[in-house]
């Protein structure tokens, strides 16, 4: 009878009104379900991660061998649960009964899709790197990466068509498996940023290390490295890819994990949740979205992006050239000290007229938003932590010179560029779309006026008088109504110019970073006060974190300007 009692029945009607009983667990279990799956997939992260990290500490081989080896029945099983999962909600219609409109939007599913085309890219060289060195390597590391391929492929179908779904039926399976989907992204994302790392870290200790000989540094570049950053000591015949390619489609790789990750834990989040789809009408583009073309954030974002890939192309060719090393750091520090205060002139803009700009605020409960404001906020804090730990070293530099100050300013800029502009996200993400916020109310014609007031029975004279003083008072009434639209719509079309300038802004200040750019190794300071090693430590576990917040802030200006 006990147990009788700890269940309740939803009824449910579907469009084809035809009705369903769904038998729950009391709400009390719905915390013990999220608990299960959440210490499932910790258990799942650790022992990956204890395995990563024993490949890059040890030299024995069967480090690597074992992680392989967890790593593809990882994904094997999360493969063969994606694939029956979409033929469970395909065959069975009443497993999804409500859907999540703000979960996986148009632009973040056309991302995960680009980032999964680099992916899938790196796959393939991968492969061909494996195959060349088959003789000297395991059989293991050919079939790795095809798993891996395999995985990019059928994840991507699967948030495509389930990241709205809010499934009703086998819920703490389904909360178990999107856990562990999520932890093996977290896996794969956290091996990829320690591989681009170590590659970067060698390279920067070979710059810095210039007094070697030629005959040195010419043997060290034709020894090539597997995807562990460990040589590979054996001679094949034919070598087409050079293990440093992957480098260049790491950033692609941890951008697709990310972007994934976020989008599993939200359909974590929204398993078992009951949507009143009505409650969609005030999502999606707003009204008059193609009315305006921003041509000043377009131009001068554009001029951002090219000015900073010049920028960025010198730097790369001037650091190795001693003759332009410091003119290359010189210009790059400049751009950024330019850039972030532009950046930073455009947010405070955009906050000014949010409160010129009085608009309700959404603060229901959505999930997107919540993981939208965490990220932000968190990702903030490696930014954060490198800004702080370079003002230290240039301050406690002396003498101080010109590049000393620039970098001070850079890093100072840095700080208060991710606090404005942590401000204006999060305060727009709250803000609801224009056409929920304001709606023109039908007019009254005078006819109609007329009609009401003669029906009433009262004198002629007075009735046309009564009948001309509201119909002046509905004029005046019409013309401040189109004033305020004239004024709002204004306000709109600046915000459009702010939101391209800022997504094209953080474009560059991602492509910068993820690529290979690290400015505060190559002055000098920072190695100099706190030692290459210490400054690596730092760099290497701040940085991944800075160019996520660079793509996610993007992400969330997309957003918004879609909604302005």
């Amino acid at each position: 009878m006990e147990m009788m009692l700890d269940l309740h029945t939803v009824s449910v009607k579907l469009q084809d009104n035809r009705p369903i009983t769904l038998v729950r667990n009391a709400d009390d279990w719905k915390k013990g379900g999220r608990l299960l799956s959440g210490l499932l997939a910790s258990n799942v992260m650790l022992l990956g991660g204890a395995l990563a990290t024993c490949v890059f500490t040890e030299d024995n081989d069967i480090y690597e061998f074992d992680f392989l080896i967890f790593l593809s029945i990882m994904m094997v099983i999360c493969i063969l649960w994606m694939l029956f999962q979409m033929y469970f909600t395909w065959k069975h219609k009443n497993a999804v009964l409500f859907k999540d409109c703000q979960a996986g939007p148009i632009w973040m599913r056309v991302g995960i899709i680009l980032f999964g085309v680099g992916t899938l890219v790196m796959a393939v060289f991968k492969i061909v790197f494996a195959i060349e060195h088959i003789g000297c390597r395991e059989p293991l590391t050919v079939i790795q990466p095809i798993i891996l391929a395999l995985f990019v492929i059928v994840q991507t179908c699967f948030l495509w068509i389930s990241c709205k779904h809010c499934v009703q039926i086998h819920i703490n399976a389904t909360r178990c498996f999107l856990m562990i989907l999520l932890a093996v992204n977290l896996i794969i994302w956290i091996i990829a940023v320690a591989e681009e790392s170590n590659h970067h870290t060698h390279e920067l200790e070979k710059h810095l290390m210039r007094n070697e000989s030629e005959d040195t540094n010419s043997s060290s570049r034709k020894q090539d490295t597997d995807e562990f950053g460990e040589a590979v000591s054996c001679e094949c015949n034919s070598r087409c890819i050079n293990a440093t390619v992957f480098t260049y489609l790491y950033p692609f790789n941890i951008e697709y994990n990310l972007f994934a990750a976020a989008m599993v834990y939200i359909m974590w989040k929204n398993v078992g949740r009951q949507i009143d789809e009505n409650a969609s009408f005030h999502h999606g583009l707003g009204p008059g979205f193609h009315q305006h073309i921003p041509l000043i954030g377009l131009t001068f974002g554009v001029a951002i992006l090219v000015i900073g890939l010049v920028v960025f192309i010198m730097y790369e060719v001037g650091i190795h050239t001693n003759h332009t090393d410091l003119l290359s750091l010189t210009t790059f520090f400049i751009f950024h000290v330019v850039s972030l205060a532009l950046m930073c002139l455009a947010n405070i803009a955009g906050i000014v007229i949010f409160k010129l700009d009085k608009r309700k605020m959404d603060n229901k409960k959505n999930p997107s938003r919540t993981l939208d404001t965490a990220l932000l906020l968190g990702a903030t804090l490696g930014q954060y932590a490198i800004s702080y730990y370079s003002i230290i070293a240039v301050v406690s530099t002396q003498p101080f010179s010109v590049l000393c100050g620039l970098n001070l300013g850079y890093s100072m800029l840095m700080i208060l560029q991710h606090s404005i502009q942590n401000a204006f996200i999060i305060q727009g993400l709250h803000r609801l779309p224009p056409h929920v916020s304001f709606r023109t109310p039908r007019p009254t014609e005078p006819h109609e006026t007329i009609r009401q007031v003669t029906a009433q029975g009262a004198d002629r004279r007075e009735s046309l008088t009564g009948v001309q003083n509201n119909f002046h008072r509905r004029l005046t009434r019409r013309e401040t109504l189109n004033a305020y639209i004239k004024s709002h719509l204004k306000k709109r079309k600046t915000m459009k110019d702010i939101y391209l300038f800022l997504f094209l802004s953080n474009i560059i200040f991602w492509i910068m970073p993820a690529f290979g750019a690290r400015i505060r190794f190559d002055d000098g300071f920072e190695v100099n006060f706190y030692g290459f090693t210490l400054w690596a430590i730092i760099t290497n576990v701040c940085l991944p974190f800075g160019i996520f917040y660079r793509m996610h802030a993007a992400a969330s200006l997309l957003e918004l300007y879609s909604m302005s």
